[in-house]
C-alpha cells in the first residue's frame, strides 16, 4: 500500500491496483496482528471488506475487488472521450483529485469539488455540502470515498435525475450493471496494458506513486 492506491499480487500471478484513503483526513495506522490477517486473506475474504470504513481494509479489499472483477483494456473509451459530455453544465465533485481536476477545467466543465481539505479555496467547498450541489448540478463525479463513506448510498435517489454520474477509482470492480442501479452511469478506472510488466507497477505505487502517472497504466471509461 502507497500514499495514492494499493496493490495486489496473487499467488498465481495475478495483480491489479486499488484505492488508499487520503492520510490527510485520518491517520493511517496498523497493528501487526491486523495487517498479517490481510495478507494471509483470500481474494473473497478481502473483497468482503469493500464496505469496511477502515483505510487498511478498504485499500486492501478494493484492489482485491480490480483484480477479482478486472475492466478489459481492448473494450471501454479513452478518458478523453467524455470531454464534450459535461462541457458547460455544473457538475459536482466529490474528492479532490489533483491529477484530475485540471482535466475537468480544460475541458469546460463548471465544476464544485466537496473536499474538506481543500474547503474555502475556489470552487471547493465542504462535504457535508455536497447534497446540496448535487442536487444544483447537472452531473456528478465521485471518488472511491462515496463508497467508503456511504454517500453513494445516501445520494443514489438523486443521482438517478442527473444527466450522468461518474465513479472514478482505482479499486473499481467492472460491475457497471450493479452500479447503474445506484444512479451511476460511467465508471472510470486504470486498466492495465498488455505489455505492462507487474513489478513496475508495484515499486510505482510502492513508493508513493499515483496511479495517474504510472507506466503499464491507462485510463479508460467504462458505461
Amino acid at each position: 500500500m502507497g500514499w495514492h492506491a494499493s496493490f495486489i499480487l496473487t499467488e498465481d500471478g495475478r495483480y491489479n491496483t486499488g484505492f488508499v484513503p487520503d492520510s490527510m483526513k485520518e491517520p493511517h495506522t496498523s497493528r501487526q496482528v491486523h495487517t498479517e490477517a490481510l495478507i494471509t486473506s483470500t481474494l473473497k475474504e478481502l473483497a468482503a471488506l469493500y464496505v469496511s470504513p477502515f483505510p487498511q481494509e478498504f485499500a486492501a479489499a478494493s484492489a482485491a475487488c480490480s483484480l477479482l472483477v478486472p475492466f478489459v483494456n481492448d473494450s471501454g473509451l479513452p478518458l478523453d472521450a467524455m470531454m464534450t459530455c459535461a462541457r458547460g453544465d455544473k457538475v459536482a465533485v466529490l474528492g479532490y483529485e489533483r491529477d484530475m481536476i485540471p482535466f475537468m477545467r480544460e475541458w469546460g466543465w463548471r465544476i464544485a469539488i466537496f473536499d474538506d481539505r481543500c474547503a474555502g479555496r475556489n470552487e471547493c467547498y465542504t462535504q457535508d455540502e455536497f447534497s446540496r450541489g448535487v442536487r444544483e448540478a447537472e452531473w456528478v463525479w465521485l471518488s472511491p470515498e462515496a463508497i467508503r463513506d456511504r454517500w453513494l448510498l445516501s445520494t443514489q435517489n438523486i443521482l438517478r435525475e442527473k444527466n450522468g454520474c461518474f465513479l472514478q477509482g482505482p479499486g473499481i470492480p467492472a460491475v457497471p450493471e450493479i452500479f447503474s442501479r445506484m444512479g451511476i452511469t460511467h465508471l472510470v478506472s486504470p486498466v492495465i496494458t498488455h505489455e505492462s510488466d507487474s513489478r513496475i507497477i508495484e515499486a510505482h505505487i510502492s513508493a508513493g506513486g499515483s496511479t495517474w502517472l504510472c507506466e503499464g497504466l491507462t485510463w479508460r471509461v467504462y458505461s
